[in-house]
């Protein structure tokens, strides 16, 4: 199932917190000694709030929640979704159906035959929004919205530079701590791949998502809501623009070399007005289409095709 990131509100007004699973810390104020009442506890990633109004708040990533480690750099299909769900329930007493989203990110690993900073690198803008590398020195690129975030980046780098930084500073201060450590390395070593690019939209507001239909986490059960997720993936990747780097200038007429240097210019669309960008958008794409090996069109049959097999019936 594509999905990772949740936060929810937890409606069941007589949820008892699992104290049997995870301390619960009350916040004290330090120069007044005062305390809100709020209790935080934390178990395998996700993190669970009860404010003194009674009111529950739950967020974490379920797909680092099914493999029991910061790790989600591999699959996430039907039947890891079906287990969080279950363990969600058994282990912390939250029953899907009483968990309202309030945000979620949706989104899939996958293959390249390439590296994917072949992309990064040169990712111009989605709709009419221009990507920023808001990460200094890693492969992550977002073009935000009000409503939602565009978010792509080259998950084997990440990790890669994890397991780096954990052989060289692992921060290790008991036993646990290391236990932890070695499953986490453990989980890179075997489950990361070459090549893996991520693409993601984490949705700030759930408008769009509620006209689906999708409103609590029980809802990402039902069977067509593989379809509306894939969907809009798919169509949301469509409105990513990029030079392709496959583009062959050799066969290409000096004008349309001398207009391409301007495409590739992130700093080229920003000033356009929107009839002009409509205009220079398909001029843009038709050109990278007849130039080149349209790795556009073959990232999307990607994103299909991993979809498709994340949700498929068993």
């Amino acid at each position: 199932m594509p999905i990772d990131f949740v936060k929810i509100q937890y409606t069941d007004k007589n949820y008892e917190l699992p104290t049997d699973k995870t301390d619960f810390m009350i916040s004290v104020n330090n120069e007044t000694g005062e305390t809100d009442n709020k209790k935080e506890g934390e178990y395998f990633g996700m993190q669970i709030i009860k404010y003194a109004s009674g009111r529950v708040m739950v967020k974490g990533s379920i797909h680092k929640f099914f493999n029991r480690t910061d790790f989600n750099g591999n699959d996430f299909d039907m039947i890891n979704f079906s287990s969080v769900l279950q363990d969600l329930e058994t282990e912390l007493g939250l029953k899907p159906e009483y968990c309202r989203l309030e945000n979620i990110e949706i989104g899939v690993n996958i293959q390249l035959s390439f590296d994917p900073n072949m992309i990064l690198q040169n990712l111009l803008f989605h709709r009419s929004v221009e990507f920023n590398k808001t990460i200094s020195g890693s492969f992550y690129y977002q073009s935000a919205k009000t409503e939602y975030i565009i978010k792509i980046y080259n998950k084997t780098a990440q990790y890669e530079k994890r397991f780096k930084r954990i052989a060289q500073n692992p921060n290790i201060r008991n036993e646990q701590d290391q236990e932890e450590t070695n499953f986490l390395k453990e989980t890179i070593e075997k489950q990361l791949q070459p090549n893996t690019l991520r693409f993601e939209i984490k949705f700030l507001k759930m408008n769009i998502l509620n006209d689906l239909e999708l409103v609590h986490l029980s809802d990402l059960a039902k069977p067509e809501m593989s379809e509306s997720l894939k969907s809009l993936l798919l169509k949301e990747f469509q409105e990513v623009y990029f030079y392709d780097y496959t583009t062959d200038e050799t066969k290409m007429r000096v004008s349309e070399i001398t207009k391409l240097k301007d495409y590739r210019n992130p700093n080229y669309w920003v000033n356009l007005n929107k009839k002009d960008k409509y205009y220079h958008k398909n001029r843009f794409e038709k050109m990278t289409l007849k130039h080149s090996q349209n790795l556009k069109g073959k990232v999307l049959e990607l994103i299909k095709h991993k979809i498709e097999q994340l949700t498929a019936k068993v």
